[in-house]
């Protein structure tokens, strides 16, 4: 198959392999090489960087401790209130007896 290169510099492809990254290529012959390629990003690479002379690992140790008081609000706060499980059982009574009732 012939392609042509536009002005701009394009060629196109076809809606076939519209969204695709490609490995191009230029041989020493002259020839244009496209390799379809997957791009995977790399993972967060795991750092040293100090934040007040604490490593990031020592920062994930201390911060239950930082935010202890929190922590027991929430807690303290979650165990007054129903599940979901035990909000929906609730409503299903309701439900019930309203339709019993009317």
């Amino acid at each position: 198959m012939y392609k042509e290169v536009g002005a701009s510099g394009q060629i196109s492809l076809g809606k076939r392999f519209a969204g695709q990254m490609f490995d191009v290529q230029f041989l020493e012959t002259g020839a244009v090489q496209m390799v379809p390629v997957r791009v995977v990003p790399a993972a967060t690479p795991v750092t040293t960087e100090t934040m007040n002379g604490a490593t990031s690992a020592a920062l994930d140790d201390l911060w239950p401790a930082a935010h202890a008081k929190q922590i027991a609000a929430y807690n303290a706060w979650a165990e007054k209130r129903l599940t979901f499980s035990e909000s929906v059982r609730e409503w299903r009574e309701a439900q019930q007896n309203q339709a019993l009732a009317a």
